[in-house]
């Protein structure tokens, strides 16, 4: 005879099959992985990128749209589910769900029709492509002129409490430690298609055109003025919960003062590649339009120190930054965030061209 602790293990191993291959057919399935006996030294965890891809033809208008794949509402519907048909216990059903990679899931992107050029050399060679909406948060930017733009360059003085995102949070409240467990980046681009590095061709070395992830949160210290958008289009019975776009600040890439001791700000772009920030570099000379697939998550597990490590040579053999193995961008993500997605190009000849862009983020509660 089985024995409860039995049943409610097969139990388990039924539902975890059901939520992740049936019940949802939008529910990512879990990546292929590079090394996945990698959990000795070197031997990190690396979500496996995909082989390049055609981009699909006639693309949108150019216009960053955020939508739920699985909503808050999803998620909570499958729970009730199994915890009524099932009477489990709240602890087993989150582990169902978690094991199974139900999570909300909200999406981010933006098309090009024709391409977008990014020349090397200052001042065009940095530039802004998108923001998620702030993670898990009901909310929408009342100025959309604000949000399409980069954030203005200030200091973040003063982070929302959790007191406050609270009163925003799209669902219920996550009681996880690390309740973000996945950011995903789709990128079609290439780069100039040629080089002078000719032994380099075909592969990442020696390119000069890349991606990088940013951070943004919102500032208690926004000094919002009445006639912001923000304040004029906001509607009274929102309450004072309601955070305006100008209070968007920059955590990545930093602010610094300005030259000369000028007022003000500046953002500070590194010559290099961040390894810590680095989603993706394009391909060297490659005149193909091609697909990038990267996966970020909190159980990556790559030490970027072991630069001899097979993991993270392997990381930069598809063209990742050295830091983006170990999971701790996406351990650190807090409610609110906003990732950010930032177009680079190197020197003169050099030429970033971007086709698509989205970012698609994963949590539970």
């Amino acid at each position: 005879m089985f024995s409860n602790q039995d049943l409610n293990l097969v139990l388990l191993a039924v539902a975890v099959i059901f939520f992740r291959y049936i019940y949802n057919p939008r529910t990512p399935k879990p990546p292929t992985m590079i090394n996945p006996r990698g959990r000795g030294r070197g031997g990190g965890r690396i979500p496996f990128r995909r082989n390049p891809l055609v981009p699909p033809p006639d693309p949108q208008p150019p216009a960053a749209t955020t939508s739920y794949e699985v909503g808050p509402d999803d998620v909570i519907q499958v729970k009730e589910i199994l915890a009524k048909t099932r009477n489990l216990p709240p602890e087993l059903v989150d582990m169902i769900i978690d094991r199974a990679e139900y999570w909300v899931c909200s999406t981010t992107s933006i098309d090009y029709p024709r391409h977008i050029s990014i020349s090397g050399g200052p001042p065009v060679e940095d530039q802004f492509l998108l923001r998620t909406a702030p993670l898990g948060l009901k909310w929408s930017p009342a100025s959309q002129d604000i949000w399409r733009v980069e954030s203005e360059a200030k200091q973040l003085q003063q982070e929302y409490p959790p007191s406050e995102l609270e009163k925003l949070i799209d669902g219920p409240m996550s009681t996880l430690e690390n309740p973000f467990r996945r950011v995903v980046f789709d990128i079609v681009s290439r780069d100039q298609g040629w080089s002078g590095h000719s032994a380099d061709h075909g592969t990442y070395r020696s390119s000069f055109t890349w991606f990088d992830a940013g951070l943004e949160r919102f500032d208690m210290n926004n000094n919002c003025p009445s006639t912001c958008p923000d304040r004029v289009n906001q509607d009274s019975s929102e309450g004072p919960s309601t955070i305006p776009t100008c209070a968007i600040r920059p955590v990545w890439p930093r602010v610094v003062p300005n030259d000369g001791g000028a007022p003000g700000m500046r953002y500070h772009h590194e010559l290099l590649p961040d390894e810590d920030h680095l989603i993706q570099r394009n391909k060297l000379a490659e005149k193909s339009w091609l697909h990038h697939h990267v996966e970020w998550s909190l159980e990556d597990n790559v030490d970027p120190t072991e630069t001899d490590s097979p993991a993270v040579r392997e990381l930069v053999n598809v063209g990742r930054g050295m830091g983006t193995g170990n999971g701790e961008f996406v351990r650190n993500l807090k409610y609110g965030d906003m990732i950010t997605v930032w177009g680079r190009a190197r020197f003169g000849g050099w030429s970033n061209n971007v086709q698509r862009v989205e970012v698609k983020v994963y949590w539970a509660f």
